[in-house]
């Protein structure tokens, strides 16, 4: 049991690392920022408006 806890502690630990990278990457790199958080949030508002548009209609 003990061994079983200390492997998924070190897969736990690698993946924060991994996202952390990920995400330090994102936002030094502009491109990178924009399509990461500009292109999710238009999908998000022509979503949105879709779904206002269809239960009026």
């Amino acid at each position: 049991m003990d061994a079983l806890l200390t492997a998924v502690t070190s897969v736990f630990t690698s993946a924060i690392g991994w996202v952390a990278t990920v995400g330090t990457t994102i936002t030094s790199t502009p491109v990178l920022l924009l399509f990461a958080v500009g292109v999710p949030l238009c999908g998000l508002g022509v979503g949105m408006f879709k779904r206002l548009l269809s239960t009026r209609g």
